[in-house]
């Protein structure tokens, strides 16, 4: 009992246990880092969202690209893809029927996004990942003796614990994937 009432004053005069503060720490320096790349892709994005929109606006929708695209299945990627980039443009542009403009917008699309994903993958090995997986390796060093201390028991403090692997430049790709290309007819 008087144990509890130690552990709560001192929760109450510290804060969180430090075990618990290491564990956020480790979702906080992911965060930062998934942040920082994701308003660098933002930047380089600024292009292909124009494109898309444009497309979109002359187009009407989607499904009067479908003959113009390999299958139905690339209209369904540059709407998905329309809704995850939410691309706006600053003027009206009227819709058109004419195949030969909307083949056209959709090679300028096609370039935008493939330089986009050739910058995309220049920038990533650029990104710096030491600060991450130096709290990482600091979670594992620490953790399981922080809550060991904080619990007072070896196996409360080990249950569900599992170490972190160090984060690489393929981590944060497959959370920030390249976009699609999408394919026209021959």
């Amino acid at each position: 009992m008087w144990e509890e009432r130690l552990f709560d004053e001192v929760l109450g005069r510290y804060g969180e246990p430090a075990y618990v503060r290491r564990g956020r720490a480790v979702e906080h320096a992911l965060q930062d880092l998934i942040d920082h790349c994701n308003s660098r892709r933002d930047e380089l994005l600024k292009m292909v969202r124009t494109r898309l929109a444009l497309l979109h606006a002359l187009a009407g929708g989607w499904d009067a690209l479908v003959p113009l695209l390999r299958d139905e299945g690339q209209a369904r990627v540059l709407e998905e893809m329309h809704a995850s980039l939410s691309p706006r443009l600053r003027t009206t542009v009227e819709p058109t029927t004419s195949r030969r403009t909307l083949r056209h917008a959709l090679r300028e699309l096609a370039q935008s996004i493939e330089r986009f994903n050739r910058r995309w993958r220049d920038y990533l090995p650029t990104v710096d990942l030491g600060r991450v997986n130096e709290v990482r390796e600091n979670y594992n060093r620490y953790y399981l003796l922080e809550k060991e201390c904080a619990t007072h028991s070896a196996s409360v403090a080990r249950q569900g614990f599992r170490p972190l692997e160090p984060i690489t430049i393929d981590d944060v790709a497959r959370r920030l994937p390249p976009l699609p290309v999408p394919q026209l007819k021959a």
